[in-house]
């Protein structure tokens, strides 16, 4: 059995959640050795491989691949880069940017995967491979939503809404539906309030003036537990959306990009109220169209994403595929960027 050494390369405190389940299934094969890079904040306690904090150290790791959940990786660094992605945001352009860093693009479905594979012939500068998202490996969807509002402290038998925007100003929902969640938050509903890292610190500030026994800002930078939790997610272009289609419950979107048919799309912020009576009374109305867009985007529920992954990347190094692709990009800039911020 071939040994490999993986770098986990994390610059966003969400991100850990993400790679969470590849450590965790790596600590169960004797062949692979892992190790952490971590820039910022970011919860470490759940963390068990070591935690590498300079390049110098990096070099004498010598991982055989780095798997990052985000758009950039220090070009520098021994190994195969390898990009798993950062969340199933297939409504943002950004999502397809070609940043010349990466070597290996593991893809979470036939959706994106089809996209890349166009990129890929483009540019015959990285291969593609399509593997599930690790991060959905947690998902236990033989836990009941009772069990699950307990296990984070909430009454099995309220209802439970989950409010998660997006951060960009340009389709973030938290400014436009401020005032009509406010004026409903006495309704008898339990409302539960995940902010994006980036979130405007004014806005993320107004929220919190509303706190109360019914009304609740999560701090955890894990969505998890919290969307097993609720009845209802509300979002916008966030990619929170596609992975709530796993649990088959419904989704409020205001003013969505595309995939409008996965749930009730406002337009209005009057609109609120009446999308959540509506999903309360009938949370299947959209339950056929959910799973339709589930089997584009994510057709994976065994929880063996990261097992896939790690076997592709076993395979690509043993057949050394990469050594065939065309020279990338230079990208001086970004790339000088890049060193700056693991080197400081």
């Amino acid at each position: 059995m071939m040994k490999i050494k993986l770098l986990f390369f994390v610059t966003k405190p969400y991100s850990v959640s993400i790679i969470k389940p590849i450590e965790d299934f790596c600590i169960t094969q004797s062949n692979i050795k892992t190790a952490w890079f971590i820039i910022g904040e970011a919860e470490k306690e759940d963390i068990k491989s070591e935690i590498i904090k300079s390049t110098e150290e990096v070099k004498a790791f010598d991982p055989d691949a780095v798997i990052v959940p985000g758009n950039v990786v220090p070009d520098f660094w021994p190994g195969m880069k390898v990009q798993i992605f950062h969340g199933l945001c297939e409504e943002k352009k950004g999502h397809y940017d070609i940043t010349g860093f990466f070597d290996l693009y593991c893809t979470p479905g036939s959706y994106i995967t089809e996209k890349f594979e166009h990129l890929q012939k483009k540019y015959n500068t990285f291969i593609v491979r399509e593997t599930g998202w690790p991060k959905l490996d947690q998902l236990d969807l033989s836990v009941s939503i009772e069990e699950s509002k307990v296990a984070v402290g909430l009454d099995p038998l309220e209802k439970v809404i989950l409010f998660a925007p997006t951060f960009s100003p340009k389709y973030s929902s938290s400014e436009y539906l401020f005032d009509s969640i406010k004026n409903m938050q006495y309704e008898k509903y339990h409302w539960l309030v995940k902010f994006h890292d980036l979130e405007d610190r004014s806005i993320v500030d107004a929220y919190r003036d509303l706190e109360s026994s019914k009304f609740q800002i999560i701090q955890d930078s894990d969505i998890l537990p919290w969307m097993m939790s609720s009845d209802i997610l509300i979002t916008d272009t966030s990619s929170v959306a596609y992975e709530y289609l796993f649990l088959d419950r419904p989704i409020i979107t205001f003013r969505a990009t595309d995939r409008h048919e996965k749930g009730l799309d406002m337009m209005n912020p009057d609109e609120l109220l009446g999308a959540i009576t509506r999903s309360i009374i009938d949370p299947s109305e959209f339950s056929e169209s959910r799973k339709d867009i589930l089997s584009e985007i994510h057709p994976y529920s065994d929880g063996k994403s990261s097992q896939r992954l790690i076997d592709i990347i076993s395979k690509v190094i043993k057949d050394k595929e990469i050594q065939k692709l065309k020279p990338k990009p230079r990208n001086w800039f970004r790339k000088r960027q890049i060193r700056k911020l693991v080197t400081q």
